[in-house]
């Protein structure tokens, strides 16, 4: 077996709390709107359910563009329809910065970032765009991100795994790849002969017919029983 060379990640839902940055965006959306009286985090879910469904069943487009016509729907659903086509850009915006810029770290991400840093390469493979990506809070732990935008791709694709081999020239057998979405992470990346940490945050159950992870664990904390650091 060959000996792991670098290591990737998911990056939002694994490393960091993308529901409580999503949630607090969409509040401050609804604030914006004179909405407060609506649930904040029932609505990101919604928002959240159909922003994947439709990058998953379409051409590529930019995330942002995905995300405005996911909120239009979600927003119509709640009532609130008719906007004008110049009100749904910046809205989007103030979604996707609070989803961006609040998302907090899981607590003992950054300690292990910092650790694996010392000895791995590290590179979060993202469906994110990659402006959007650069203004995260773990962002300046990866000198590189590979990402939707870049590959043309959303996960689970093939496409976006391979542009991110490529980029670290490496073998799929020589990197460990560490996420919380089975569907997006270890179904793109497992076929394809890397090795697959599944961090279970939520102990979550795969699907009869998914590929099996090397590894799950609870948290990060986890890689330190199959990794030197």
């Amino acid at each position: 077996m060959d000996a792991i060379k670098a290591v990737t990640f998911d990056y939002f839902g694994t490393l960091v709390d993308v529901d409580a940055g999503g949630t607090a965006g969409m509040a401050e959306l609804l604030s914006r709107l004179g909405r407060r009286d609506l649930d904040a985090a029932a609505l990101y879910l919604d928002w959240d359910m159909r922003n994947v469904q439709l990058y998953r069943s379409s051409a590529y487009r930019r995330y942002r563009e995905v995300a405005a016509e996911a909120l239009a729907a979600t927003l119509a659903g709640a009532g609130i329809a008719g906007l004008d086509a110049d009100r749904l850009p910046p809205l989007t915006d103030t979604l996707l910065t609070g989803l961006v810029e609040q998302a907090p770290p899981h607590p003992e991400v950054p300690e292990i970032l910092a650790l694996l840093a010392a000895k791995y390469p590290l590179m979060p493979i993202t469906n994110m765009d990659s402006d959007l990506f650069a203004r995260s809070r773990l962002a300046s732990f990866f000198p590189s991100v590979t990402t939707a935008e870049m590959a043309r791709a959303y996960k689970p694709s093939e496409r976006i795994f391979r542009l991110a081999l490529d980029r670290l020239a490496l073998a799929p057998g020589e990197v460990l790849h560490a996420s919380l979405a089975s569907w997006a992470d270890i179904d793109g990346a497992k076929p394809l002969g890397m090795r697959v940490a599944w961090i279970n945050r939520t102990q979550d159950r795969l699907g009869p017919w998914q590929p099996r992870p090397d590894h799950e664990f609870a948290d990060l904390t986890g890689l330190r029983g199959v990794l030197a650091f």
